[in-house]
């Protein structure tokens, strides 16, 4: 099977994997093509060993127009220029185009003639004619397209991610080297509180990560060549600029991360004869990987139905190194990571201590109110003025509102960090909510009569029975 994204809806486009051949020839093209449009074009180093590709990777920065800009226009038309996208699916040629965001586009464009193609597969549909594809790129034309007799084109799947930056093409194509070289190694490292996504590599705040996972983030390094070093990964030689021989190799080369180990053989058992309960990726203390597929994380179980190098990296190679006792060496701690990546990132703690602290105060906030403040006033009350009192409080504790009279909260309910003594704050609010009760009720109830009075004068004078003020004034 090829690129996918075509494959299905009223009009697919026949996407089938290609041979090593075909694949390099039609992603030099691309790229020589992309390049009248962009300054840097690339494609990640390729997974070890393919003997087909379901689809081209390539990743494009710089907008020629953008950095180059002439000086005088050519010529004078009242045509809008082309977008970014439109103009890459014009000088590729595209067939078909999807976009979900702004900076990627997936398209199908026409399999190259001068490598036949002898489709072996059996034709599922009838699809429509292929027309200007220039016009079509433009259009997107999609599910509503009229469907036709003719037979189904066969195309090829070009994924394109524009990068707003260099530092962000460079790391794109760190992060999608080796195919699922990363796969592997974040199974490794997120024991240890350290994640890599799109962007770079962060180590999580355990207290957050469980309630939101994208404010437990901290950003440690955009840096290949830093996080390869703080990982205690080999570059040395070529890793890093040609595909490995073979996925044994890729394998191998993951286990020179300085995290890697795995759970011994004769430790692997529980007490009943059960299986751990640790999980891929899973355990604060360890980094010790399970195979039973059943243990496996949600993102695992898929990776380990789509990702052949990725299954056979959970259920061939990592049994193997358990039976026979390798990479056997008592692993760090998470805690013990944490503060190495301190070290090793000059001004991370700062921020993680900060991000903690914020976290903190959000929460607390709204535990006060619902555990301390509004319990304090007597659920038996009138509930408009129990409504009051709770809202007056709130404001004067958690907001430092000082217009209730002079009544507000002392400092000392709070620490040099902002967060509150809750004990300090039951106590302070359970003495004085009857006071604070008396001046926001006066406050609501003046505000209340002054809206009706307000009311009052505004019907009169649309009713003419009373001028404004400043037409009084006037006469």
């Amino acid at each position: 099977m090829g690129g996918l994204a075509f494959a299905s809806g009223l009009n697919p486009v026949f996407t089938p994997r290609m041979p090593p051949n075909v694949y390099r020839a039609v992603r030099d093209r691309c790229q020589e093509k992309l390049r009248e449009l962009f300054v840097a074009v690339a494609t990640p180093i390729e997974a070890p060993a393919k003997t087909s590709f379901g689809d081209i990777d390539l990743l494009v920065a710089w907008n020629r127009q953008e950095v180059f800009p002439p000086r005088k226009p050519a010529t004078f038309n009242h045509h809008s220029p082309e977008s970014p996208k439109e103009a890459i699916s014009r000088v590729l040629g595209a067939i078909r185009c999807k976009s979900d965001n702004p900076h990627t586009m997936t398209m199908a464009i026409p399999w190259p003639e001068d490598f036949p193609f002898h489709d072996t597969e059996p034709k599922l549909t009838v699809i429509p004619e292929l027309r200007n594809t220039e016009f079509e790129a433009k259009q997107n034309i999609d599910a509503d397209e009229k469907a036709t007799n003719d037979p189904k084109p066969t195309g090829i799947q070009v994924d394109i991610h524009v990068c707003e930056t260099l530092d962000h093409l460079q790391w794109m194509l760190f992060k999608q080297a080796h195919g699922d070289l990363w796969n592997l190694l974040g199974s490794t490292i997120r024991p240890f509180g350290l994640t890599v996504d799109e962007v770079g590599l962060y180590v999580r705040i355990p207290e957050i990560e469980e309630i939101n996972k994208a404010e437990a983030k901290v950003l440690l390094s955009t840096d290949p060549g830093e996080i390869l070093c703080f990982l205690g990964m080999k570059f040395d030689d070529k890793q890093w600029e040609e595909p490995f021989a073979s996925d044994e190799v890729i394998y191998e080369y993951a286990t020179t991360c300085r995290l890697f180990w795995v759970k011994p053989k004769e430790t692997e058992d529980s007490a009943d004869g059960g299986a751990s309960n640790l999980e891929v990726g899973d355990g604060e203390e360890s980094g010790a990987v399970m195979v039973e597929k059943r243990k496996l994380k949600a993102n695992d179980r898929r990776r380990m139905a789509f990702r052949p190098l990725f299954r056979n990296w959970i259920s061939v190679f990592l049994p193997a190194c358990q039976a026979s006792g390798r990479f056997p060496s008592d692993p760090f701690t998470r805690e013990e990571v944490l503060q190495q990546a301190f070290e090793y990132f000059p001004g991370v703690q700062p921020i993680y201590d900060s991000r903690i602290t914020e976290w903190r105060i959000k929460r607390q906030r709204e535990t006060l109110w619902k555990k301390v403040i509004k319990p304090i006033v007597p659920a038996d009350m009138e509930c408009s003025r129990r409504s009051c009192c709770t809202s007056a409080l709130k404001k004067i504790i958690l907001n430092g509102d000082d217009s209730f009279d002079g009544i507000v909260a002392p400092p000392t309910l709070k620490d040099r960090n902002g967060l509150f003594n809750e004990d300090a704050v039951h106590t302070w609010a359970k003495d004085n909510w009857p006071k604070v009760l008396d001046v926001a009720w006066k406050i609501n109830q003046q505000r209340m009569t002054d809206q009706m009075e307000l009311k009052a004068a505004k019907k009169r004078t649309v009713s003419g029975l009373e001028k404004p003020a400043d037409e009084k004034a006037k006469t």
